[in-house]
């Protein structure tokens, strides 16, 4: 398993949301993770269409990463309007410390701190969909399990009264092994989002907790 070297850290202690995503992703470089006969092996995965989300919203929400032993946490703003999905990642004084933007398919960075971010922003989008998007078509269980092919990956989930409780992700072919697991909690009536929800990375070691502490449609 890939394990990240959280080398931005010190050098971003202003900016913990910057400085948190590289600890977390540097794995997932192309160029540094060799697969299969010394194939690249990336972060996998299809990124959607920001519409495929469904009503447009806004969601505050803290988010802690877990990696190696470490933790950090930092607050962010996630919104989707029309076929725009955007996260912005604050700084302690609530300031704008990055911006990802997915549109037209593209993802766009807007670095505001000094440092380079050494990942693909592409990475950042492919946990918030597997996360929060629909990833199975047709009405899910009111309870149990189901499970869909796309994009070389099995995805399965598990509801319970009406209800998304887990999603796991797994590449076809191994590559890399293990699996995406994300688990929701604290779902209430008219809510887009659960309270809570946890991303466990088995690909590459770290695991993503996303409190959601406010939510509107906009």
């Amino acid at each position: 398993m890939n394990h990240a070297v959280p080398s931005l850290l010190v050098a971003l202690a202003l900016l913990p949301a910057l400085a948190l995503l590289p600890a977390c992703h540097r794995a997932h470089d192309p160029t540094a993770s060799p697969g299969a006969e010394g194939a690249p092996v990336g972060y996998p995965g299809t990124l959607r269409s920001p519409d495929e989300l469904g009503p447009d919203v806004q969601w505050q929400q803290r988010v802690t990463a877990h990696w190696e032993g470490d933790a950090q946490s930092f607050e962010a703003v996630l919104s989707k309007a029309d076929d725009e999905l955007l996260l912005v990642g604050l700084s302690p004084m609530k300031t704008p410390g990055f911006v990802v933007r997915l549109h037209d398919g593209e993802v766009e960075l807007d670095n505001r701190s000094p440092q380079e971010v050494p990942f693909d922003p592409r990475y950042i989008m492919l946990d918030v969909q597997r996360v929060y998007f629909p990833w199975i078509p047709g009405e899910p269980p009111a309870d149990g399990e189901r499970s869909h092919h796309t994009d070389g990956e099995l995805v399965t989930e598990r509801w319970a009264g009406g209800r998304l409780q887990e999603r796991r992700f797994r590449r076809e072919d191994d590559r890399p092994p293990g699996e995406i697991a994300v688990t929701y909690e604290g779902w209430e009536d008219g809510s887009d989002a659960p309270r809570r929800a946890v991303l466990d990375n088995g690909w590459f070691g770290y695991r993503l907790e996303i409190e959601t502490f406010a939510q509107q449609r906009i």
